[in-house]
């Protein structure tokens, strides 16, 4: 009687070591798929503020180059208007002056605009290949092993982690803004007048 308690206590011991190694890497695989869906579910919340943010600077960017075209059309009113024809005599005019102040200060902006618009452009494009590498790693789950998808859940969280803070900063900041010289901005708004008329 104790033999076969023995015998009994074996095979059930044996029947879940058997269970334990043929179930465990389902159990794995289902964690592994829901990090993958989680993961996918984080780039598209991310992806969709990256596109907003870019919408932000592409149309603050709009405003900008219109209000330069405003100034770059006052400059040009005074100085038909006062019969001006050198850059030394146009900074005399304190309009003049502070409208071309102003265009090099909106160049700055929208300078650093573009280089925002770029790099978040670029983070849409990352997020989505690693979005569509998720993808395909979802239906290929079972073939692919632990170091392979916690590889690819790595590189995902270090582009989440580099654009996730950037949600939270203004588009851009008034500190290291590109600038043009007043000079160079009067001769190119000029030149391009000769060239077109």
């Amino acid at each position: 009687m104790i033999g076969m308690k023995k015998s009994l206590l074996c095979v059930d011991l044996a029947i879940l070591i058997i269970y334990i190694l043929l179930c465990r890497p389902s159990y794995a695989n289902e964690h592994k798929i829901a990090e993958l869906k989680r993961k996918m579910a984080e780039i598209s919340s991310l992806q969709q503020s990256l596109s907003d943010k870019i919408y932000q600077a592409k149309r603050r960017q709009k405003q900008l180059k219109h209000k330069m075209a405003d100034l770059e059309k006052e400059i040009k009113a005074e100085k038909e208007q006062l019969q001006i024809e050198s850059y030394l005599k146009a900074i005399r005019i304190p309009r003049i002056e502070f409208n071309l102040q102003l265009i090099q200060l909106l160049f700055g902006y929208t300078t650093r605009l573009t280089d925002k618009i770029i790099y978040f452009q670029n983070g849409c494009q990352t997020l989505e290949f690693f979005r569509q590498q998720a993808q395909d790693d979802l239906l290929m789950i079972k073939t692919l092993n632990d170091m392979e998808v916690d590889k690819l859940i790595v590189d995902i969280n270090l582009v989440l982690d580099e654009f996730i803070p950037e949600l939270s900063k203004p588009i851009f900041d008034t500190k290291d803004i590109a600038s043009k010289d007043t000079e160079k901005i009067w001769n190119e708004i000029f030149q391009h007048r000769n060239v077109n008329g």
